[in-house]
């Protein structure tokens, strides 16, 4: 096996061979066959499922057996036939690690975020090619949107941005002030050299291709690469011809690191110009686009971008550019007129001690406090003791590490059947393995006399929860969503949205960090929310019921399963606390049925 690859969701579908050569699929209904097993790798899909996902939820009455002739085409397309095994309910399609490019994306996406936050400017870089070479157009590309995977495909494409902000400040860490590079530029010194061969193309570079085989360049994906192939792409293509051994990245063959120049860090200005077009309002591409241009003494066009977008966000959202943004304003200023008056570069010719002056004098903004925001546990919690324990697993992100998407958990009954109250006890009990906070936002989908929170109301109250200042949150809802997305990628935090109406409603709020989890209570089982684990509940079991009568009221005697008042509240429990709660008031009465 030359390759691991066997299956790409990372643009048009495709598959893979053992060379690493793309296989024809077929028509629509064998790609849509492909794609909703793969929508859920290593997992059993019901028959209904798939026949939904073929006929958009309207089978003919030959369905079943053309579903049947379907899977058996598609079989013979797989490398190893027994991958797809009928399994009841459904099928099940077995993808190994390694096999399927968007796992192995988020492989990467997850090493790189590592290596940003730690520091490791050339490991960022490495990981953050790496993942980018795997990108061949937009994720499910040419698939019918009533297939679904709508949330998986906004979560990538959402990583994928992050994955360029990465990249481009690894680049610019890796280059040094000014781009002469070298061991002074930044601590660290000698691993600052690389990334600079790998892009270039020379013979000094490895670049990622080694990795994936140049998968990008084969059958569908040259139909995905058209004029207006994105920055990324353009930088990733540049990488994959390279030539060396699978070293690290930015090494030659003798192990030196290749110093960068102006010219490399030059030459990312027309990338980030692109991503800057493409992205409006996306302060971290400006601010990436000002640094390359000043470090490569072109002061002025460097201030340009920051006057533009200092005027889109005020004329279209009414706010101030972040103080990212700001902090690097003020180093272009301050390196351009100097201290006294004239240019000045620092203490090491390259701006160094000035780009600390301007980050220590920055305004800084206070720490918004962690959120805490669960209401008290339900007392006296009874029962479901087997969706509790299932709803921990699903929300264990530990057990899950590297995709960038949150764990989300759909609660699903009808009214008063303790949906809020499991909610609580089970986001109570994990608040430990969400350090960085607990969000928890009432959507009203279900309450009489109030009208259901909007997306756009929901996201400036978490927003504003998690420390954004008013006039910075943005009006336009996609905006206020992926500044959510965002502020919440880094984190490890819960969020309980109560009471949905619609998958509409819930699918703004939900976050893109990996390390996130989500508890959503409504009526209904919100099917059209993607990659969601769903736990129906049922009214309780008349043990239960009568367990949690004798817990709120108080009363031991005579309240057993056999009791009226078990069966007159229809074992919902609302209805039994409400009763319970009455018992415990009259205690001088019977537990006789209350009227």
């Amino acid at each position: 096996m030359r390759y691991g690859l066997r299956f790409g969701l990372l643009g048009p579908p495709v598959l893979y061979d053992a060379d690493g050569e793309v296989r024809a699929i077929g028509g629509g209904k064998m790609r849509a066959l492909l794609v909703a097993l793969l929508l859920e790798p290593g997992r059993v899909v019901s028959v209904d499922a798939l026949k939904d996902a073929l006929w958009g939820g309207a089978p003919p009455a030959s369905a079943q057996a053309s579903l049947q002739n379907h899977v058996t085409r598609l079989r013979r397309l797989l490398d190893d036939p027994e991958r797809l095994r009928a399994m009841p309910p459904g099928y099940l399609l077995r993808v190994g690690e390694g096999e399927l490019d968007v796992r192995v994306f988020e492989s990467h996406v997850t090493a790189a975020r590592a290596a940003h936050a730690g520091r490791d400017w050339e490991r960022a870089l490495h990981e953050a090619l790496a993942a980018l070479a795997l990108w061949r157009g937009t994720p499910l590309g040419g698939v019918p949107p009533e297939l679904g995977g709508h949330a998986l495909v906004q979560r990538l494409e959402e990583a994928r941005l992050l994955v360029l902000e990465w990249r481009y400040e690894a680049e610019l860490r890796i280059a040094g002030p000014g781009g002469t590079g070298g061991a002074g530029a930044f601590a660290g010194g000698a691993g600052e050299g690389a990334g600079d061969a790998a892009h270039a193309g020379g013979t000094g570079g490895t670049g990622v291709g080694w990795v994936f085989g140049d998968t990008g360049d084969t059958g569908d994906a040259r139909d995905t690469r058209d004029a207006g192939t994105s920055a990324d792409a353009k930088a990733t293509e540049a990488t994959s011809g390279t030539s060396g051994t699978s070293g690290t990245s930015g090494t030659s063959a003798t192990g030196a690191f290749s110093p960068p120049g102006p010219a490399r860090l030059a030459a990312l200005a027309p990338e980030l110009s692109a991503l800057v077009a493409e992205y409006p309002l996306r302060e971290a591409f400006h601010r990436l686009l000002m640094l390359v241009l000043h470090r490569t003494g072109r002061q002025a066009e460097a201030l340009a971008v920051h006057r533009d977008l200092r005027a889109r966000l005020v004329e279209e959202l009414g706010v101030e550019p972040g103080p990212a943004v700001r902090a690097a304003h003020l180093e272009i200023l301050r390196e351009r007129t100097g201290e006294n008056g004239e240019f000045a570069h620092g203490r090491d010719g390259n701006g160094v001690a000035d780009r600390d002056r301007a980050e220590q004098t920055a305004p800084a903004e206070p720490a918004p406090p962690r959120p805490a925001q669960l209401p008290p546990p339900p007392g006296h919690f009874t029962g479901r003791a087997d969706v509790r324990r299932e709803l921990n697993v699903a929300l264990d992100t530990a057990r899950h590490p590297g995709p960038p998407a949150p764990a989300v958990a759909v609660i699903s009954g009808m009214a008063g059947v303790g949906k809020s109250a499991l909610a609580l006890h089970v986001a109570h009990g994990l608040r430990e393995r969400f350090p960085d906070g607990q969000l928890y936002v009432n959507l009203h989908g279900a309450t009489p006399g109030m009208t259901p929170l909007t997306p756009g109301q929901a996201l400036a109250a978490l927003l504003r929860d998690l420390g954004a200042e008013p006039r910075r949150i943005p009006e336009h809802p996609d905006a206020a969503a992926a500044l959510l997305r965002s502020m919440l990628a880094p984190t490890r935090t819960l969020m309980v949205l109560d009471d949905a109406a619609h998958a509409a409603q819930v699918r703004p709020l939900l976050p893109a960090g990996a390390g996130c989890a989500v508890i959503v209570t409504s009526r209904s089982p919100l099917t059209a929310l993607d990659g969601a684990r769903r736990f129906p509940l049922a009214p309780l079991s008349v043990e239960d019921s009568a367990a949690l009568l004798r817990a709120v009221s108080g009363r031991v005697d005579g309240l057993d399963g056999t009791h009226p008042l078990v069966e007159l509240t229809g074992r919902l429990p609302l209805a039994l606390r409400v009763v319970a709660a009455r018992l415990a008031a009259r205690s001088h009465r019977t537990s006789s049925p209350v009227n």
